[in-house]
C-alpha cells in the first residue's frame, strides 16, 4: 500500500486477547495533543483475539471516526501482527507501542518530528511505569528487574548503539521508525517476538540491530515519552522467576548451535552439573538470607529454563527429522 500523502504518521499497535489493556491504551491516543495540520492513524492489529477486542475497537472507533482502523493478523506471533500493520500503515513514519502502555499526550505529535530533528530512521525514548500496586524496595532498586519489566527512564539522549547491558536503549514500548527503512529490512523477524501468551521478546532489539547494520541511525530521545501500565501481578518474586525461566527456555530455544560436548536428552552434560550447583548455591543463600540471594535464585531460574529450552528443541528436531512441520519459536529477553 502506498503511503498516503494525508497521513504522516501511523501508530501501530499488536494485540492478543487484552482487550480491557487495550482500552486503556486507545483511551491516552484518542486524547493526544496534535497540530491540526499533522495526520495520524492507528492502526490495531488483532492478532488471534478470542476476547472482546473487535467490540473494544469498535467502541473506541466511534469516538474518533476515522482514526482508528483495524487489521486482523490471525497467525499468532507480535512480529507478524507488527507486519500486518506495517503494510497497512499510511503515514511515512510509524510509531509503535503495546497494548499495556499508555502513550504521553504528546507522543504522536513528537514521533512526527523525532526523526527529521535527529536525521535518523529510528527512535525511542523513555518508557516510565504507572503501578497499579506499590512496588516493593527489592524491585525499585534492580536494573535488573526494571529492565525485565521494560522500564527506561534516562534523561539523556544518545546516538546507537550503547555498550551491551548499557543505557539507554530504544525498546518496543516506545519506538518510531521511517516506515520505508522498515520495508527495506523486510519489517519484524517472525521467528522472534512474544506468540500468543508466551513473553518471548527480543523483536525490538533485533530491528535496531539491524538498523544499525544497515547503517540507518538510531537515537534515544527522551523527549518521546510512554507510560508503562505494570499491574499488580507483576510486582512479585514468582513473577520474576518466570520471567527468568522463559528467558532462558526462549534462547535455547532459538538456538541454532549444535551441542559441543556430550549430551543427555539433547542437553550438554555440563549443564546438569552448571543447573546443581546454581540450585545449591541459591538454596544455601536465600536459608543465610545473603545479600542478593534472589540474584542468584533468577540466575538458576534461567539456567533452568536454559536446560528445559534444550530439551525441547532437541525433540523438536527429531520430529521435524522425521518429516513432521513446527514453527520456529522466539528468543526470550524480557517480560511484556
Amino acid at each position: 500500500m502506498s503511503v498516503n500523502p494525508h497521513i504522516s504518521v501511523s501508530v501501530i499497535i499488536a494485540t492478543h486477547n487484552r482487550a480491557a489493556r487495550l482500552r486503556q491504551t486507545l483511551e491516552a491516543l484518542l486524547e493526544q495533543k496534535t497540530p491540526d495540520s499533522l495526520g495520524w492513524e492507528v492502526v490495531v492489529v488483532d492478532n488471534g483475539s478470542t476476547d472482546d477486542t473487535l467490540e473494544v475497537f469498535r467502541t473506541m472507533a466511534m469516538r474518533a471516526p476515522g482514526r482508528l482502523r483495524y487489521v486482523s493478523e490471525p497467525r499468532l506471533g507480535k512480529s507478524r501482527a507488527l507486519n500486518a500493520g506495517l503494510k497497512a500503515a499510511r503515514g511515512a513514519v510509524v510509531a509503535l507501542t503495546d497494548d499495556d502502555v499508555s502513550p504521553a499526550d504528546d507522543w504522536v505529535a513528537t514521533s512526527a518530528t523525532v526523526l527529521d530533528k535527529w536525521d535518523a530512521h529510528g527512535a525511542g525514548g523513555r518508557i516510565l511505569p504507572r503501578w497499579e500496586a506499590e512496588p516493593p524496595k527489592w524491585l525499585r532498586e534492580s536494573r535488573r528487574l526494571l529492565d525485565a519489566l521494560g522500564i527506561m527512564y534516562f534523561d539523556g539522549s544518545a546516538k546507537l548503539p550503547i555498550a551491551a547491558g548499557g543505557h539507554p536503549q530504544v525498546w518496543g514500548g516506545n519506538m518510531v521508525y521511517r516506515r520505508s527503512a522498515l520495508l527495506a529490512l523486510g519489517g519484524f523477524d517472525v521467528a522472534l517476538g512474544p506468540v500468543g501468551s508466551r513473553r518471548y521478546c527480543e523483536e525490538d532489539v533485533d530491528i535496531v540491530r539491524r538498523m544499525l547494520e544497515s547503517g540507518r541511525p538510531v537515537v534515544y530521545d527522551p523527549d518521546l515519552v510512554v507510560f508503562h501500565r505494570i499491574p499488580r501481578a507483576r510486582v512479585t518474586r514468582a513473577y520474576f522467576w518466570r520471567v527468568m525461566w522463559d528467558k532462558g527456555e526462549g534462547q535455547a530455544l532459538a538456538g541454532d548451535d549444535p551441542p559441543s560436548s556430550p549430551t543427555l536428552a539433547g542437553v550438554p552434560r555440563w549443564r546438569f552439573r552448571h543447573l546443581a550447583r546454581l540450585f545449591g548455591s541459591s538454596l544455601l543463600a536465600v536459608i543465610c538470607r545473603r545479600a542478593g540471594a534472589f540474584d542468584e535464585v533468577l540466575d538458576c531460574a534461567m539456567a533452568a529454563g536454559t536446560t528445559w529450552g534444550q530439551m525441547k528443541r532437541a525433540r523438536r528436531e527429531h520430529q521435524q527429522g522425521g518429516g513432521g512441520e513446527h514453527p520456529q519459536p522466539a528468543a526470550a529477553v524480557r517480560a511484556r
